[in-house]
């Protein structure tokens, strides 16, 4: 770990000879965006922590940044991924809850343009391995929203393997996978076609690790963009039994199943990164990492000792802080840790000018190449908002205000408190009183949801009192 804080910390000179980011004339990068599902902000060793060793993700913070306050735009897989793929708010188009049941009649509308589809049109080589969660209708395919490859799967979750297949370390009841072989929503389709892949007795995460290292060895004179969309360590909770050997020290059954996912996607990331650096790519390839949202601990696999761990549905910081980690070693100099509040939804512009396309107009999110030329100002003088009614919330700088049911106007300073254990809402009431009209004023302007959420119910997180909304 002090070899990784010295990477980190070490080194802020631009690399030799490297062209400045967007200069006429620079060579266009290749980006690998890598999407995990459902980790928690602190199950990664990139900040310094040592509960999952993840030597391979922290090569990206190494090489690059490591952003501590990185934020979805919701707390839930489908409307995180929605911000992701448009650059927007998911609330100003309707897309407010996540899609359950996946029934054909939600997911993202045709209106919003896609970061594949920008970078399609720009001359980018497209390509989605993993997770889709935006649709299941023929129109919201993959290879109809701007990918020219697919291999993966649409909905929310997916068996990772038969259970029953040898060597296979699976939860205990109730979160065990059923049995029965995946139905057709929750399948493994390639090909615009969406032929269907019979690889059930193969484990997923070394299944999409194999398709990325294959798209990024495929020769072609454009560059590309691959979105490796990982499920783990979403549940079902599956591993093979080696990585599951790695953490003999853990007690608890299913939390070690839950690590052990984490270190298979992290060993697949590293075949991924080794794929760039062997074809001379790794300069000028920009690899971003983060996740959806965070740790779910109703399923007791979260480590609550970390205040931030926890909180998936719920706009608690477990919720809605998670890992992001970018590196780009010819367009952004080594920054190690850096604390302004960045977003999912800095993705799509700070792609978009890198790779100097023409996107389209009214994101939501700013340039973050850009934004660490200027030492971060832009991040810091604006605000993040987040709504899943009855649920809203805004962070404006380290003050962050929330409002549900069971917390009226409940306002914390981060700073301080990341854990958000302390209301002062009391002692700050005017502060208190302008965050709550500033989240007004942004809300007056949002649609109606397109569907309805499936619940709706005060929960407790590691003995934090919230509201989850699904």
């Amino acid at each position: 770990m002090v070899a990784l804080l010295s990477l980190l910390w070490g080194c802020s000179a631009a690399p030799p000879n490297a062209p400045a980011a967007g200069a006429p004339g620079a060579d266009r990068p290749n980006i690998v965006l890598i999407v995990a599902d459902d980790l928690g902000w602190s199950d990664v060793s990139s900040y310094g922590l040592d509960r999952v060793p993840t030597p391979n993700i922290d090569r990206i913070a190494a090489d690059g940044v490591a952003f501590t306050n990185g934020y979805v735009t919701s707390p839930a897989c489908a409307p995180s991924r929605a911000a992701l793929m448009t650059g927007r708010y998911p609330q100003r188009f309707g897309f407010e809850y996540n899609m359950f049941p996946q029934d054909g009649t939600r997911g993202l509308p045709q209106s919003e343009t896609t970061i594949a589809e920008t970078l399609d049109a720009a001359g980018y080589r497209t390509g989605l391995v993993g997770k889709w969660h935006q649709g299941v209708q023929d129109h919201q395919y993959p290879t109809n929203r701007g990918f020219d490859e697919f291999f993966g799967f649409l909905s929310g979750t997916i068996t990772y393997v038969d259970p029953a297949a040898p060597g296979i370390v699976n939860a205990r009841p109730p979160e065990t996978p059923e049995t029965t072989p995946r139905d057709a929503a929750s399948s493994v389709y390639t090909g615009a076609d969406q032929r269907l892949v019979d690889n059930y007795n193969r484990y997923l995460t070394h299944e999409l690790t194999r398709e990325a290292v294959r798209f990024i060895e495929t020769d072609g004179e454009e560059p590309f963009f691959l979105y490796l969309a990982h499920h783990a360590p979403h549940r079902p909770f599956q591993v093979p039994q080696r990585y599951y050997d790695m953490f003999a020290d853990e007690p608890d059954h299913d939390r070690r199943v839950y690590m052990a996912m984490i270190a298979a996607m992290d060993e697949g990331i590293g075949e991924v990164l080794d794929a760039l650096e062997a074809r001379g790519l790794r300069e000028n390839t920009i690899v971003i990492f983060t996740s959806d949202n965070g740790c779910p601990s109703r399923f007791g696999v979260c480590d609550c000792s970390a205040p931030i761990n926890a909180g998936k549905f719920t706009h608690l910081e477990g919720g809605i802080r998670v890992p992001f980690l970018m590196s780009w070693p010819n367009g952004i100099d080594r920054r190690g840790f850096v604390d302004e509040p960045v977003s999912l939804l800095d993705i799509f512009p700070t792609l978009v000018a890198a790779a100097d396309a023409p996107g389209p107009g009214a994101l939501d999110g700013i340039d973050l190449v850009a934004a660490l030329g200027a030492d971060m100002a832009p991040a810091r003088e604006r605000a993040l908002f987040w709504r899943q009614r009855p649920v809203s919330a805004l962070r404006d700088g380290d003050w962050k205000f929330v409002r549900a049911p069971n917390a009226m106007g409940r306002l914390y300073n981060l700073g301080d408190d990341p854990a958000e254990t302390a209301d002062l809402s009391s002692a700050f009431p005017d502060r208190a009183r302008a965050m709550d009209e500033r989240l007004s004023l942004w809300e007056r302007d949002l649609p109606e949801p397109s569907w309805p959420s499936f619940f709706e119910r005060p929960v407790e997180v590691c003995g934090r009192e919230s509201y989850a909304v699904y």
